[in-house]
């Protein structure tokens, strides 16, 4: 069905094996029901980059002459204009196309040779400068190639089958550029590019202070200016909202004719008026051709969230805060909220900042901007006052007056407004978030909502217990959990102590959802001091349903299994790479996912290190809307996946069943898709295959990422070319490098396809080159969706925008698209859900399975033996030790 086996990376081979994702499919849909199926639907074909290890090595235009021949000018025109004529080349810059004409090959080739046949992968664009081709199709002629004609771009994107034969018809010269040099050459440039404009940026004061994100994000806003000699780039009086930095050239700075000065690269001017809109006090004239990087204050407002005056402001206060002892104690969400909500002031030289005689401990400033005297001593900017005295008890008062040294600007709050923030005192708080990284590491909690989690933080208590005081008896029904906040306890079982616990670690906490008897005491070896939670303050907080689901999450947890405690069940899939087998737990029947590589096709398709890349992604995931991976094995023969098992449809089956979705569906499946992306950006990972096919609609409705054979980690840019076609962003497509925007792009088309059915670019196409120019193209048309609310249209625009800085812009999650999405309550699958799919139980194979005693080893070597692709192949050798980590 279409479906990759986030192990093995490929599809099932047959449409009569169960998916691999492990879906159990739906019960046959009524004849009232098919009515509403939409009969073009065709799943889309998946390319990515594990393809590169399908393909045998082959060199087209083998016969040719190859060489680095000097190029003439009427050959750099001919490539020029045929580079101009391809949707992926023409949006490629000149520093860009300068560097591929340069890195092009001369081939020299004669009468009746092949370039490259139907069939084959494709390696190379060419570029014919004489002599003339033909092109056939199943061996007949259907064009005829003349010299200015580039052909065979789509190489430069990926390796896929040519759909033709090229064949020389008379001795030919062409200009060839492989895919390997074009994407090195692209990438090496915008590496260059990149490091020069971090240079550029952090040479201006006013960027100094900014985070390393929040330069990235205006690196990626900002925009090539070219400007002629004798033009001129800012004038005098103007009003001005850009600051411009010299990449190349000079320039002359007049003021009422006169030149002051001049500049050249590296060089920037116009950075006040990113603060405001003020007058241009000079005129910048080119006096050679100049290029130039600007970014605008509206731009600015847009990828930072403020303007540039209130964003240095509160990277200020950041940087305070974290000098503070007092502030350093609170969460990243406490400090946001605190610092959201505090006042700046001005104040004129000399003027009273705080007065002597005011009562310490009632109030917080942060210097911003000049500095503040006390007596003889000067207090610079990023300086916190009165935060140490939030926490003192005795009340005690200013001894001195603190003045303005100039023109000062200060933030400011009360410690009442800090505490109604907070949802408590702050002496309690900071208690609470003593408890927050212990509370993280519980299983039992740690799949709760952000609204929930806290709600069980302020449930905690504080009991202490003197030396040798007993805190509960072997075989006592459980009905507590403990957190060592201070001391010693002794865990003793039959009457001998097993071990010894410490501050911060933790007990007794399957308690508070399972009705355990204690499995041994708890002895307060010192005098001990406990965080406590009760089980009915637990369940007070959390309903049935998040009880059911987090006994759920947990049995997952289970790292106690090894392979001979699984039963066989029956293959769920097979693709290219391996198998996918459903599993049992001999003892408690608990069903997983065992997916299994050998080791001989690891090395014949030289995928060692994308398996190891997929455990380490896999392994960073715990998330309800992500498949998880419980366990890695391996033997002599193989590496194996223990995956939970999804019992369910892919998304794709039931929009076919659902058809056009209403808006609260379609938000309720968008907003699934927010979170699961959320939760994979949060870890700096990109997914870059995000549609239907590689969703589920599990069960209860709700959605489950499945399939991570395409994701990575990226911290920068990445320029591999991954993915399927009509999912793909411009930028990947390009090969101009992208970032996780990429998969905000394929959330954007996947929302349009919700709501208008069809996909927004090249729907009726299913050659990759035409679907890539209907994306480059980018004309987006909204017929259904102009039916809904304008907001729809709004939030599809944003991520469906050519400029990936764009699709980012405020917190996704505040969009009016989701006015009625309550986020906790969808995380914690509370929200009804727009369709469950029908499942079967497979209980009955698992009985069957149990009384014939398959063994799992033999289960598996029988569908090994019937595939034998590898054993043609080529073997790799791998490298000592590269499987360690499993």
């Amino acid at each position: 069905m279409g479906s990759t086996c986030s192990a093995c990376g490929c599809p099932p081979q047959s449409e009569n094996i169960e998916k691999t994702s492990e879906i159990i499919k739906a019960e046959p849909l009524s004849e009232e029901c098919k009515t509403t199926q939409k009969k073009s639907r065709k799943r889309k074909n998946k390319k990515h980059v594990l393809r590169s290890h399908l393909a045998e090595k082959y060199v087209e235009a083998s016969s040719a002459v190859i060489s680095n021949k000097k190029k003439s000018e009427s050959d750099i025109k001919m490539i020029e204009a045929a580079l101009s004529t391809h949707c992926i080349l023409k949006n490629i810059d000149n520093d860009g196309k300068t560097i591929i004409i340069d890195e092009m090959k001369h081939y020299s080739i004669g009468a009746k040779e092949i370039i490259f046949e139907q069939g084959n992968p494709a390696e190379c664009f060419f570029v014919l400068v004489g002599g003339k081709l033909e092109v056939l199709v199943n061996d007949n002629r259907v064009n005829i190639i003349k010299p200015g004609t580039g052909f065979g771009e789509l190489a430069l994107i990926d390796n896929c089958a040519r759909s033709a034969t090229v064949r020389t018809i008379e001795k030919s010269i062409l200009w060839g550029l492989d895919r390997k040099t074009f994407k090195k050459s692209i990438e090496v440039l915008n590496a260059s590019n990149y490091s020069e404009n971090r240079q550029f940026l952090d040479s201006v004061p006013l960027f100094q202070i900014l985070t390393r994100k929040q330069k990235e994000l205006i690196m990626t806003a900002m925009t090539y200016q070219l400007w002629a000699a004798g033009e001129k780039i800012i004038k005098e009086g103007d009003t001005g909202d850009s600051l411009f930095i010299i990449k190349d050239g000079q320039v002359s700075c007049t003021q009422k004719g006169i030149e002051i000065r001049q500049l050249a690269k590296g060089n920037f001017f116009g950075e006040q008026a990113l603060l405001n809109n003020c007058v241009r006090t000079a005129t910048i004239t080119a006096i050679t051709d100049t290029k130039v990087i600007s970014i605008g204050s509206t731009t600015i407002v847009k990828v930072l969230g403020g303007n540039l005056e209130q964003v240095l402001y509160k990277n200020t206060i950041v940087m305070s805060f974290e000098k503070s002892p007092v502030f350093r104690a609170l969460t990243e969400e406490q400090l946001k909220k605190i610092i959201e909500h505090m006042k700046i002031m001005q104040y004129q030289d000399g003027e009273t900042v705080i007065c002597q005689g005011l009562p310490m401990g009632k109030h917080i400033w942060v210097v911003l901007k000049h500095k503040l005297r006390q007596n003889t001593t000067l207090i610079d900017p990023f300086t916190c006052i009165g935060d140490e005295q939030l926490l003192m008890k005795d009340s005690q008062t200013f001894k001195e007056s603190y003045l303005a040294e100039g023109v000062v600007v200060t933030a400011e709050i009360s410690k009442e407004q800090i505490e109604e923030i907070l949802g408590g005192k702050i002496e309690s708080v900071f208690n609470q978030n003593d408890m927050l990284p212990i509370l993280r590491k519980v299983s039992v909690l740690r799949y709760l909502s952000k609204s929930k989690f806290q709600s069980v933080v302020r449930a905690f208590k504080i009991i202490k217990f003197n030396v040798n005081e007993i805190i509960f008896c072997q075989n006592d029904q459980g009905d507590k959990f403990y957190i060592i906040k201070s001391g010693k306890v002794d865990i003793i079982k039959d009457g001998t102590v097993v071990r010894s616990i410490n501050i911060h670690d933790y007990f007794g906490e399957r308690s508070i959802l399972f009705n355990d008897t204690r499995s041994a005491s708890a002895v307060a070896n010192t005098e001990v001091v406990c965080w406590v939670l009760d089980r009915s303050d637990f369940l007070r907080i959390v309903d049935e349903n998040i009880r059911k689901q987090l006994i759920s999450r947990i049995e997952l947890q289970d790292d106690s299994i090894v392979l001979n405690d699984l039963l066989p069940v029956k293959l769920l899939g097979k693709g290219m790479f391996g198998c996918v087998y459903l599993t049992a737990h001999k003892e408690k029947e608990t069903q997983y996912a065992l997916k299994t590589v050998t080791r001989q096709k690891i090395a014949s398709f030289d995928i060692f290190d994308n398996v190891i890349l997929e455990r380490k992604i896999l392994l960073q995931l715990d998330h309800c809307m992500i498949v998880k991976l419980i366990k890695t094995f391996k033997d002599n023969l193989r590496l194996y996946f223990l995956m939970e098992y999804v019992r369910g449809m892919d998304l794709f089956d039931v929009l076919t069943f659902l058809g056009k979705l209403s808006q609260k569906n379609g938000a309720f499946y968008t907003a699934c898709l927010v979170l699961i992306i959320e939760n994979l950006h949060e870890r700096e990972i990109v997914y870059r295959d995000l549609k239907p096919e590689n969703v589920m609609v599990d069960e209860e409705g709700y959605l489950k990422l499945i399939d991570f054979g395409t994701a990575k980690f990226v911290t920068g840019k990445t320029y591999t070319t991954v993915g399927t076609p009509h999912y793909m962003a411009p930028e990947v497509i390009t090969g101009s490098g992208y970032t996780q925007t990429a998969d905000l792009w394929s959330l954007g088309v996947m929302a349009y396809e919700f709501f208008e059915g069809v996909l927004p670019f090249g729907e009726n196409e299913e050659e990759p080159y035409k679907i890539y120019e209907k994306v480059l193209e980018h004309k987006l048309v909204f017929k259904k969706i102009l039916e809904l609310k304008s907001c729809v249209k709004n939030f599809i625009h944003q991520l469906l925008s050519v400029n990936p800085i764009n699709r980012t812009e405020g917190d996704m999650k505040t969009h009016i698209f989701f006015e009625e999405i309550n986020w906790d309550r969808l995380l914690a699958k509370e929200t009804p859900s727009p369709y469950k799919p029908k499942v079967n139980s497979v209980q009955n194979d698992v009985v069957r399975a149990k009384k014939l005693r398959k063994n799992l080893q033999e289960f598996i070597s029988r569908e090994e033996i019937l595939d034998n692709q590898s054993s043609r192949r080529c073997f790799k050798p791998a490298s000592a030790n590269w499987d360690e980590e499993f």
